[in-house]
């Protein structure tokens, strides 16, 4: 009897632990809404800082809640990003692409495919600005920035520097053509979207 009670408790136990641990799986995780604090301290869309120091993962930050890479779903794919979240990102752009550019010259492979995931990222989020606006011209510039920086990437990670390089050299002819239609200004005064065209 005493045998058949200690089976009896043990295979309780062993349902009751089961029940927990299942329940506990099918809980999805908590993704932060936009606009919060993320790990490292940085809020959604704040990549403020100049000279390329942004808060997202490539950049050598925490990754922000309400920049998603990829298509992200939820919250994040709904936070609407500014024309000051923009102008962030091409503070990380415009220095991103002249180290791409020395690195490849210097034939510094791994670290020049870490510049051109950076740029990639950072162009993922103009690609979402111009579409959350509407323009699809300017969208198209992005991905294809967008795309050949991830090009540059792979291909400075496989060790072919003259593909790299190609493919940076596509992505600045999407950054010139784009700014010819939606930027005004030079490096000295500073590059900001033309007025009207929002």
């Amino acid at each position: 009897m005493r045998i058949v009670s200690g089976v009896a408790i043990l295979a309780l136990t062993f349902s009751v632990a089961c029940g927990n641990k299942s329940k506990t799986a099918s809980t999805p995780p908590q993704t932060p809404p936009a606009g919060t604090t993320a790990a490292g301290g940085s809020t959604a869309g704040d990549a403020r800082a100049g000279g390329g120091g942004g808060t997202t993962a490539a950049t050598g930050g925490a990754a922000t809640a309400g920049a998603p890479r990829g298509g992200g779903a939820g919250a994040q794919a709904a936070a609407r990003l500014t024309p000051d979240d923009l102008q962030a990102r091409m503070r990380i752009i415009g220095p991103t692409n002249g180290t791409l550019r020395m690195k490849l010259m210097n034939n510094q492979l791994p670290d020049a495919a870490k510049d051109a995931q950076t740029l990639a990222t950072a162009f993922g989020d103009v690609e979402r600005f111009w579409q959350q606006n509407n323009k699809a011209d300017a969208v198209m510039f992005a991905q294809t920035a967008r795309m050949a920086a991830t090009e540059a990437a792979g291909a400075a990670a496989a060790g072919d520097g003259m593909k790299a390089l190609a493919a940076a050299n596509t992505m600045a002819a999407q950054c010139k053509q784009c700014h010819g239609i939606y930027r005004e200004g030079d490096a000295q005064t500073g590059f900001r979207i033309k007025p009207g065209v929002l």
